[in-house]
């Protein structure tokens, strides 16, 4: 069994639906059966992701002020 976990920011659904499918793919590439592949995605608001201290929303916000 193999399990991939990967944290995003917020995505549509069709997107994390691919992201799911192609790491699905990565995994089967290098060994891991398919139906024993497991990925999860943790959405993380950019509110509570932050880098240098800001957090992603108020870097977004500062850059459409600038």
């Amino acid at each position: 069994m193999a399990i991939i976990r990967a944290e995003i920011g917020k995505r549509d659904q069709a997107t994390k639906e691919a992201m799911i499918a192609d790491l699905t793919d990565v995994l089967v590439k290098y060994g891991s059966p398919r139906e024993n592949t497991h990925v999860l995605l943790y959405e993380v608001s950019y509110d509570n992701w932050a880098k240098g201290g800001v957090t992603y929303n108020n870097r977004k916000r500062a850059q459409e002020s600038s």
